[in-house]
């Protein structure tokens, strides 16, 4: 007795269940089929997955088949397709069921008993089948016995699919709110919850490591005549054309978030000095980008507070308040520029 997935052989008996403590559609297929073969030991039980235009061996527990066809095979050449459409569940003598005695499989391979039910849900689409094979003709009653068995096992692993698909489906949604959370809806750069995360942590660094970083305060110039002459679309892809070509400065080490509307950080944690976080900057101040179909000039205001190695560990609050101070300083100069801060400027 042998059990095998998709073909290739694997322990009588599965291990752990999920990590939920709930059995996975997988492992309780191989249960099934154990069980199965303790009601009637026929030569082969399986169970397949229904996958477009095949039908997919997901699970099978063999004695007289040495080896399948192929782990997948055709739908609609099945004996499982036509059972689920409504061939008889139970056949003795597969040759004579006119729905099963041209089949392709009984034709390749002998198949001349077969029991099945599908794997469904209510009255929606077939997922699936549970089956069973034997080379030569059984009793009829030996079959009708094992069939409530069989359909049992079938609504069982109806129902642990869908429980299986709702927790994927948890899972997928629980990743996109993180996402959510951690991402700009718009631009997709970092959210200003991950921007402060980041700066706490760097700031505690530069207090234990003496590793110097900056942080930079950016807004857009003229963002709000933008909105208010081409309307907030405009406004939008101007904010996205923007950012986009700032990722392209950017090295390992840094973090950009939008902190909300044109507002902007950047926490630089290379290790470059001020000089080389200006100088990387200078690019990106003044630039003519493509608009929703318009090439424009769009220029940028950004406040720059560096953190040396030597310097005191200050709060995250103080050292965005430098740079906040030479961004209002940048944007009272006419913008386009990079103010670096001076503790001759006043605090906002």
């Amino acid at each position: 007795m042998s059990t095998a997935r998709t073909g290739d052989h694997a322990p009588d008996h599965p291990g752990t269940t999920s990590p939920a403590g709930l059995l996975s559609f997988e492992e309780a297929s191989a249960r099934a089929l154990a069980f199965l073969d303790q009601q009637l030991p026929m030569a082969m039980w399986a169970i397949t997955r229904c996958d477009g235009e095949d039908q997919v061996f997901t699970e099978v527990r063999t004695r007289d088949y040495d080896v399948l066809p192929h782990p997948r095979v055709s739908w609609e050449g099945s004996l499982c397709r036509r059972m689920a459409g409504g061939a008889a569940r139970v056949a003795a003598r597969t040759s004579e069921v006119p729905e099963y005695a041209e089949c392709v499989p009984v034709e390749k391979w002998p198949v001349r008993a077969y029991v099945g039910a599908p794997i469904r849900l209510a009255d929606g689409p077939v997922l699936g089948t549970v089956c069973g094979y034997h080379p030569t003709e059984l009793e009829q009653s030996a079959l009708e016995r094992v069939q409530p068995a069989v359909e049992l096992v079938a609504d069982m692993l109806a129902q642990t699919l869908l429980a299986q698909t709702l927790r994927e489906q948890a899972l997928i949604r629980e990743a996109e709110l993180r996402r959510l959370a951690t991402r700009d809806h718009l631009t997709g750069l970092s959210t200003r919850a991950v921007f402060h995360e980041r700066l706490t942590h760097a700031l505690e660094l530069h207090d234990a490591t003496r590793r110097p970083l900056s942080v930079l305060l950016i807004d857009v110039d003229d963002f709000k005549t933008v909105n208010d002459t081409y309307g907030h679309a405009a406004g939008d892809a101007l904010l996205v054309a923007v950012t986009t070509s700032w990722t392209a400065h950017l090295t390992p080490g840094n973090t950009l978030a939008r902190l909300g509307g044109d507002e902007f950080a950047l926490l630089v944690e290379s290790g470059y000095d001020a000089a080389e976080v200006t100088q990387r900057m200078k690019p990106v101040l003044s630039q003519r980008l493509d608009i929703a179909g318009t090439t424009r000039t769009v220029t940028i205001s950004v406040g720059l507070a560096h953190l040396p190695a030597e310097a005191p560990t200050p709060s995250a609050a103080g050292l965005l308040a430098h740079a906040d101070a030479a961004m209002y300083a940048a944007k009272g100069s006419g913008g386009a520029r990079l103010v670096r801060y001076d503790l001759r400027l006043p605090s906002p």
